[in-house]
């Protein structure tokens, strides 16, 4: 009966939150249940050590932290530990996050939506580890349009490119597992896929 009370405080809290901060309330905090005061930012801790003090509208778009933040209950301050992230990857992360937490939602607004697309290109335009490393960061954190804005880049990164071509520009080397799985070793694992 306790865990069900916390987990529904929990959730009141990030309900709250919420709607505070999507009114753009003057109210810099927001109070949950029993008058504890709720967190009105999160600290992120990186791999090595860096921590981020990032307001909670920008780290709810992440679906793995708003479901650490129900699952730790209520909190005044909240610092959650990313051990597969470094500090470079989560900047640009948040920077993605902060970005379109405010642009998100834009509507009609071709301007907005404008901007968007101008900095999602900006943002996508890394060396292909800085990719994979983003891919890796936005799975774990389960921010699926910056998963799909990351893998699509990479995939019209070997769009219409021979396997030495890709070999190379990802530095896969000969002799790789990759080299041991034969077309039909594919149509085995995956012939759903092959009709």
């Amino acid at each position: 009966m306790s865990r069900i009370f916390h987990y529904l405080e929990a959730m009141l809290l990030i309900l709250i939150s919420i709607s505070v901060f999507t009114t753009v309330s003057s109210r810099p905090i927001a109070t949950g249940p029993e008058g504890h005061v709720a967190a009105t930012s999160v600290i992120l801790k990186s791999s090595d050590g860096e921590k981020f003090d990032v307001k909670l509208q920008v780290v709810l778009q992440s679906e793995a932290i708003k479901q650490m933040i129900v699952d730790g209950g209520f909190s005044s301050k909240i610092e959650l530990s990313f051990p597969n992230i470094t500090g470079e990857i989560m900047a640009k992360v948040l920077d993605y996050c902060h970005k379109h937490m405010y642009y998100d939602g834009a509507g009609n607004n071709l301007t907005a939506l404008e901007e968007m697309k101008a900095f999602d290109t900006q943002f996508v335009d890394v060396h292909y580890e800085t990719l994979f490393k983003l891919v890796l960061a936005s799975n774990e954190l389960k921010i699926k349009s910056l998963l799909d804005l990351v893998s699509g880049r990479i995939a019209n990164m070997i769009k219409g490119k021979e396997v030495e071509e890709i070999r190379e520009m990802f530095n896969i080397k000969q002799g790789s597992c990759v080299d041991h799985f034969t077309k039909q070793d594919s149509v085995r694992e995956n012939g759903w896929a092959f009709g």
